[in-house]
């Protein structure tokens, strides 16, 4: 994990190119004609090209927002919210909360925000917008101070300037992160934005209170299928891409036209899907078709390590053109889960039964070899290193 930021997909363009003022051309003698001055190439300054239309200015002082997803653009195909206060709460990351604290990288960037007065506990949300092309990309992070000018210079000065620089740009302070592929725009004191290149403008200009954002654009309608009152939740169209692939895949999901759902980490993990159908029929016939194959593979759950308990608990239902799935794991589940992940992994190999080839610790000796205890294998013999973990 490189950066402490929500990664985003491409250049973006903060600031307009300057022309240069043309030389003077040099002056005359009285009586004799102007000689054009000598140039060497090699010195010619190459000067960008300016840009044709500019982006709008980028606001010089904080900005008044009604919501985080006002600065995502109405061309976005998905939009996915997090309640980051309530997931820090929830008991499924308090469970996972020690694998975060091992990770050295992990612990300097924390450690980082947090001596710059952004603590991971201060902050509230993220909003995440991407378009059909899963190009251009809007995140918007909402906390304490994650937008305030200072809490920022300090943190670039805590990771000295590996993940971002910040700059003045066109009257205001911006954050150019590594590599140049993004900028991050201090929204105000408590609003963070990062954009990519093919949003740029747009996202500049919902900070102006100019154009349309997710809230009015295609996701309108389908946003409302999404429980938004869960920790988690996302709403999204099917790109016609995406859609010709499922109609084409054999039991796939034909006519799908766009995916919502939810999850709810308060006692464990409650998943809510809804998956839109072009039309009441074809999500009748797709209920029927994924309530058979589901009967179909029921049976192997077992063999995977899903308690019984939870697979009895899933459900598939129909409601208008949806077709509507629910699932859930408690902590005990998946405690258990994890337990029998952990105990696989740490399993020793598999012993010479069934296999065409002999390993060590058979229960029989090779021949020509005397029978030894402890299931055949010597007491010199070299440990044997389980399968998941191969020697290197």
């Amino acid at each position: 994990m490189r950066s402490p930021w929500i990664p985003v997909t491409a250049l973006a363009l903060a600031s307009v190119t300057a022309c240069s003022k043309p030389a003077e051309p040099n002056k005359a003698e009285p009586g004799k004609p102007a000689i054009a001055a000598k140039t060497d190439p090699a010195k010619v300054e190459q000067v960008p090209t300016p840009l044709t239309n500019a982006p709008p200015a980028i606001p010089g002082g904080p900005v008044t927002i009604a919501s985080a997803d006002k600065l995502i653009p109405g061309d976005a195909t998905l939009l996915a919210h997090v309640d980051l206060q309530g997931l820090a709460a929830s008991p499924l990351w308090s469970a996972n909360k020690a694998l975060m604290d091992a990770d050295p990288e992990v612990k300097k960037q924390l450690d980082a925000l947090a001596a710059c007065n952004m603590p991971l506990s201060g902050f509230k949300a993220l909003d995440l917008g991407v378009d059909a092309q899963g190009i251009n990309v809007a995140a918007v992070v909402t906390g304490a101070g994650v937008g305030k000018p200072a809490n920022i210079t300090c943190l670039q000065d805590q990771m000295k300037g590996e993940n971002f620089r910040v700059e003045e740009r066109g009257g205001a302070r911006l954050m150019v992160l590594e590599g140049g592929d993004a900028y991050g725009y201090m929204v105000n004191d408590d609003t963070l934005a990062f954009v990519s290149k093919g949003w740029d403008t747009p996202v500049r200009n919902l900070m102006l209170g100019q154009g349309p954002s997710v809230r009015d654009g295609g996701l309108k309608d389908v946003l409302a299928q999404a429980d938004q009152s869960k920790h988690v939740w996302f709403a999204g169209t099917v790109s016609p891409q995406l859609s010709r692939l499922t109609d084409a895949i054999p039991g796939g999901l034909s006519g799908l036209q766009s995916i919502a759902g939810s999850l709810d980490l308060t006692t464990g993990l409650a998943l809510v899907m809804s998956f839109g159908m072009d039309n009441a029929d074809r999500a009748s016939a797709t209920l029927a078709q994924v309530q058979k194959q589901f009967a179909g593979v029921k049976p192997m759950a077992g063999m995977i390590g899903l308690p019984s308990a939870a697979v009895d608990r899933v459900q598939f239902d129909k409601k208008d053109n949806a077709v509507t799935m629910t699932a859930s794991l408690s902590m005990d589940e998946i405690s258990t889960m994890r337990s029998a992940v952990e105990k696989s992994r740490t399993a020793p190999g598999p012993t010479s039964k069934g296999s065409a080839m002999p390993t060590v610790g058979g229960d029989s000796a090779p021949t020509g070899a005397s029978p030894t205890p402890n299931g055949g294998v010597p007491a010199d013999a070299p440990p044997v290193m389980p399968k998941s973990s191969p020697a290197k």
